[in-house]
């Protein structure tokens, strides 16, 4: 299960890539895989203003055909005036401007590469019958508002892994729209695109999707949350908009989660094992980057295990219980030094 960037791991892990692997893979370390480059990540969004251009014109032609054919406006029955179809034209400009900053088409051709040269399934159905895995993996289609599922049962199982990974990692502006073809195109009520967005923007987790699919142990791990700034007589303010805007988007994304699981910790129907792993609200070095600062991601891997790791050995007993529970054996724990600041919650 995978929403947003966490979507690309999913689908690696689903089909049988380690975390090791994926971690090397990450560095250039890889004998089998390839790195994303820079230009994966960030391919200009190059085909999107002539689309515009073209969605302008049109509305443009229309708006003028309106006019020079002398047709009424509905709501007053008199012919439009010059001024209202310049007001219509001036509305209609804002077509021209792109939905985003690069294009992540370049993070899907990155992923079907890697499927054609490491023979990995392509599709959610042949992931399951060859590998035994079923992946779920989920976007937001931005005419509805609707959380989209992507698997091998679900309603679309027919679009690619990496077309809805794609979709899954539309962050709104910093990609345009990610557009794909509709395999349901022609039904009744179905478009010739499903125009999605990123899967975090409905949900922080998706623990109740991974619930209903029958989940017995789920591990969430979210690195929105956020800071308490308790440095004497300071404040966030000082340190600009990236600052605060970086804020702002970890405390709805982690107040957002923090609903979920009241709801789940209070449902009697849920009786799964769930297990949190977040940053600690102190953890002012992981609150400093910049989770699109592609250069910096051994930083952040290499801080995010160090973490995790001695979240994990602050945790071990009611970790081992109930990893135990799913025939899991974490083994005997290390003898650690001391530290504070857990960052990992059972739940």
């Amino acid at each position: 299960m995978g929403l947003s960037a966490g979507s690309i791991l999913a689908s690696a892990l689903a089909a049988g890539v380690s975390a090791d692997e994926i971690y090397r893979t990450a560095f250039d370390e890889s004998s089998r895989y390839s790195p994303m480059q820079a230009l994966d990540f960030m391919r200009p969004n190059l085909r999107e203003p002539p689309e515009r251009v073209a969605l302008f014109v049109a509305k443009a032609a229309e708006v003028m055909a309106t006019y020079v054919s002398g047709r009424e406006d509905p709501n007053t029955h008199r012919p439009f005036t010059a001024k209202q179809t310049a007001l219509k034209l001036a509305q209609a400009s804002t077509r021209l401007v792109p939905t985003g900053l690069f294009d992540a088409m370049g993070v899907r051709d990155y992923l079907r590469r890697q499927a054609a040269a490491s023979d990995l399934p392509e599709t959610f159905r042949e992931l399951r019958e060859g590998r035994g895995k079923s992946l779920y993996v989920t976007a937001v289609d931005i005419n509805t508002g609707a959380q989209v599922v992507f698997g091998p049962d679900e309603y679309y199982a027919g679009v690619p892994i990496a077309d809805a990974v794609t979709a899954s990692c539309g962050l709104p502006f910093w990609y345009r729209t990610v557009r794909l073809r509709n395999p349901r195109a022609g039904e009744p009520g179905e478009r010739r695109w499903l125009d999605l967005a990123d899967g975090g923007v409905v949900r922080t987790a998706n623990v109740g999707v991974a619930l209903k699919r029958g989940a017995d142990l789920v591990i969430v791990y979210n690195p929105f949350t956020p800071l308490n700034y308790t440095v004497p007589d300071r404040s966030l303010y000082e340190h600009g908009l990236y600052a605060l805007g970086s804020q702002l988007f970890r405390t709805v994304l982690g107040s957002r989660l923090d609903i979920g699981k009241d709801k789940v910790a209070h449902d009697p129907a849920v009786t799964s094992d769930i297990i949190y792993i977040e940053p600690h609200n102190a953890d002012l070095d992981f609150f400093a980057m910049n989770p699109l600062n592609f250069w910096s991601k051994r930083r952040a891997a290499q801080h995010g295990y160090t973490s995790v790791k001695r979240s994990f050995e602050s945790c071990h007993e009611p970790l081992r219980q109930v990893f135990a529970r799913h025939g899991i054996d974490l083994g005997e724990q290390v003898p650690q030094p001391r530290q504070s600041r857990p960052v990992l919650r059972v739940a």
